[in-house]
Formats: structure tokens, sequence, C-alpha cells
């Protein structure tokens, strides 16, 4: 039995929803709402002690880390694979995807939680101490840093024009994998692709698409990602309205797009 520990609009939850999507894998859903701090009941840090999701258990093994997930995913179950058969090529796709666990998935945090989700974590702790008992929850002194510095200092925090750098480097070396090939490994759709689509769309949400408006390729890959059978089940099925009208609503300075 597979259960699935997640968040509906968190990427890397969508990226392993992905993934069971595509192999048509059956799967329990225990979903969390991040926001009201439910990854830090006891229960949950018995099981992933970093207060993180997703989480998933196959038969009583836990496996952390959404990449890792994939990759687990990938091996046990063996049809639909999204590792090419190529070796060059599966290393490119494993480079595609540790560069989102180098930097990426964290400026996505950055530029999601300065530009829009702050707003919820003052509304819901509205008094000093609330969210100082918020802040003093996670585990991880790093995030809390962190967390701190998205919360209070919104688009003030120079973590954000970094993150906004990181991902305009981003963008331009998709556009460049995309040039030559419909999806971003010349031999195919691959983990690549569903690891990525999560976070170009999450940059769409916070009505960032001005940032590929030179990039027709991305605009291209992106819809074709999404006729993908594994979109529907995986992503859109579990898109939060409320949560993406927070984004689209969202604070963004002019300099983003210089």
């Amino acid at each position: 039995m597979i259960e699935l520990y997640h968040n509906d609009m968190s990427v890397c939850a969508q990226k392993v929803r992905l993934v069971l999507a595509h192999k048509k894998i059956a799967w329990k859903s225990r979903h969390f709402n991040l926001r009201a701090g439910e990854q830090f009941t006891p229960e949950f840090l018995k099981i992933n002690p970093k207060a993180v999701i997703p989480v998933l258990v196959h038969d009583g093994a836990v496996i952390t880390e959404s990449n890792v997930i994939c990759y687990y995913l990938d091996e046990v179950f063996k049809e639909l694979r999204l590792m090419p058969d190529d070796l060059v090529d599966r290393a490119q796709v494993r480079v595609w995807l540790t560069r989102l666990d180098a930097g990426l998935h964290e400026h996505i945090a950055v530029i999601s939680f300065c530009l829009a989700f702050r707003q919820q974590i003052l509304t819901r702790y509205a008094t000093d101490e609330a969210l100082e008992s918020f802040f003093k929850n996670i585990p991880d002194t790093a995030r809390e840093v962190v967390m701190r510095d998205m919360v209070i200092n919104g688009t003030a925090s120079p973590r954000l024009k970094l993150a906004i750098v990181a991902y305009k480097k981003l963008l331009a070396d998709l556009a460049t994998a995309l040039k030559s090939s419909e999806w971003i490994i010349d031999s195919g759709l691959s983990l690549a692709d569903f690891a990525y689509l999560p976070y170009v769309e999450r940059l769409e949400q916070l009505q960032l698409t001005g940032l590929w408006t030179d990039y027709p390729q991305i605009e291209n890959w992106l819809q074709r990602v999404r006729k993908t059978s594994a979109y529907q089940v995986g992503m859109q099925d579990w898109h939060n309205l409320d949560y993406i009208k927070i984004m689209t609503e969202a604070d963004v300075p002019l300099w983003v797009f210089d």
C-alpha cells in the first residue's frame, strides 16, 4: 500500500503526484493544511522529524525528499518509465533535478511567500506571540530564519532579488534546452518535465509570465506537458482556487521584470 503525506499546492508534492498519476499508481491521500501547522503534530514528526512534506510510505517504508521519492517510484514501478534508457540522458535528468535541490526549490518558496503567502501567515497568527509561536514550531533552525525573513520583510527581503535572478537564469537555460526538443531531455518526456512543471506553473500563478516573454518555447512546453493525463490527475484536480486567487493578487515589484 502507498500513502502520500502531501499538500494540494506544494510544488514538491505536485511533482510526486505527477509521477504517481503518470504511472497510474493507486495511493492513499494524507493531506495536510500547512498554513494551519498540521505538519508539526507529534504524530507526523515521528514520520518525518523535519516536519516537511511530501512523505511517501510504501508498505511501511518511509521515503522522504521529493526527488528521492520520484526516483524511487520510477525504479520500483517499472512501467511507463520516466528515466531515459540512454545513460547520458539519464545523467542529464539527475542534473536538472539536483539543480532544484541546490537552490531553486528554496528560491520558489521565497518568491511565493514574499509576493503572496506571507499575508496568510500574518492573518492567521495576528499577534506577536502567535507569530513567534509559529516560527518556533519550525524544527529546522535554517528554515526558521528564512521563514522569519520572508514573512516579516516581504518584497523588501534581499532573498527575493536573489531568487528572481536564479529563476531568470533557469528560464534562459530551459529555453535553450527546448529549442531543439519538445521536452527538456531530447529523448522524450522524463522526470525532468514533471519536476519542473510545478515550478513554472507557480511562476505563472504569481503573475510572472513576463519573465519568459522572450522565450516562446517555454510557453509551448508548458501547454504541451499540461496536455498529459498526469497533469489533470496529479495537479489540476488538486488546484486550490483560494490559494491561486491569493497568488493572482501577488504584490509584484516592477524591478522583477527589469
